[in-house]
């Protein structure tokens, strides 16, 4: 940390010294520009140009699996870089596939330059472009339907609509990754909070709720999966019951996630009052399931888990609708002050 004075010219203008081995490192010289940012903190920030150019980063492929290059990318594409390059000493065909797979995985990331020892992939993603409430409104959308057709499939014993929902979650691992390198960026560089209009606190919260409708997304998943692996349909009156459950669960998850959209407080503290509720009819349905279809209680015992699990993410999406408005008001205390 340095610490200067203030000083003042002119009669009005305030100035400070720039710490001369800083500026040497950022390439700032006499003539030089740079941007100053305030925060909602009230620290100011002092951006050099070199910042953005500096934004990129480089892969050294080795023999690894998809698995391994698509942790390494996701991993740089979630940490803000704007440019990656892959770099090798000869890029194999299959090595060409797998890159070009993962960036199609991944929103806005694009390869725009290919040799044999090279594979450049920029991110064209603008902030502003992908307002975080309309992308995790959609991851929600998505979610929903998800959830939805996972226990028609598990309850119809449809198998076709069980892939169907399995290969959905793709899109919404997509679409959460995007939010995770939003929030980065705003931890790294403070002149995007301009951009999206969000404080980081705030913008947090989004993200804390991205992450628990992904996990929902999961178990509809899961409850595909499970509905694959049975041997025969669900009888009658245990899908009534699963059923049932699952409209508990997807009725606690609107009700949690209007309630951090609107900042309803009391809609999220009535949300929360249903948390023992839902553990006790849980454990009476899974009961009267497992003696009712024994053959298939595996596969039931995994779908009313997921549901439980549901419900528990939707009391999580609820406390933090708690929590939001608290963020918004400190936000607006330091405009107002």
């Amino acid at each position: 940390m340095y610490t200067r004075k203030v000083q003042k010219t002119g009669g009005s203008t305030y100035f400070v010294t720039l710490p001369k081995q800083w500026a040497e490192g950022a390439g700032i010289t006499t003539g030089s520009e740079v941007d100053l940012i305030p925060n909602d903190s009230g620290a100011l920030l002092v951006v050099p140009g070199s910042v953005a150019s500096a934004n990129r980063c480089t892969i050294e492929l080795q023999e690894w699996d998809f698995d391994r290059l698509q942790r390494e990318v996701i991993a740089r594409y979630i940490a803000g870089f704007d440019v990656i390059s892959v770099r090798g000493e000869r890029i194999r065909p299959e090595q060409r596939r797998m890159v070009r797979e993962i960036s199609q995985r991944l929103v806005g990331l694009e390869i725009f330059e290919e040799t044999q020892q090279l594979i450049v992939l920029h991110s064209l993603v603008n902030i502003k472009d992908f307002p975080v409430h309309k992308t995790v409104g959609r991851v929600f959308d998505i979610t929903q339907a998800m959830l939805s057709d996972a226990v028609s499939a598990f309850c119809d014993h449809d198998q076709e609509l069980a892939h169907d929902v399995m290969e959905r979650d793709r899109d919404i691992d997509r679409l959460v990754l995007l939010v995770a390198r939003q929030f980065n960026l705003l931890l790294r560089d403070l002149m995007t909070e301009e951009d999206c209009a969000l404080s980081r606190p705030q913008f947090l919260h989004y993200h804390e709720v991205a992450d628990q409708l992904e996990r929902v997304a999961d178990h509809a998943a899961k409850i595909s999966e499970a509905a694959l692996a049975l041997d025969v349909p669900v009888q009658e009156e245990v899908s009534k019951e699963i059923r049932a459950r699952f409209k508990d669960s997807q009725d606690i998850l609107i009700q949690a996630v209007r309630s951090f959209v609107d900042q309803d407080t009391d809609l999220a503290n009535r949300v929360l009052e249903l948390k023992e509720k839902e553990g006790q009819l849980f454990a009476i349905t899974r009961r009267m399931a497992s003696e009712k279809q024994p053959e298939a209680a595996s596969s039931i015992s995994i779908a009313l888990d997921s549901l439980l699990r549901i419900a528990e993410y939707g009391f999580n999406i609820a406390e933090n609708a708690l929590d939001a408005p608290i963020s918004s008001s400190l936000r607006g205390g330091r405009e107002n002050a």
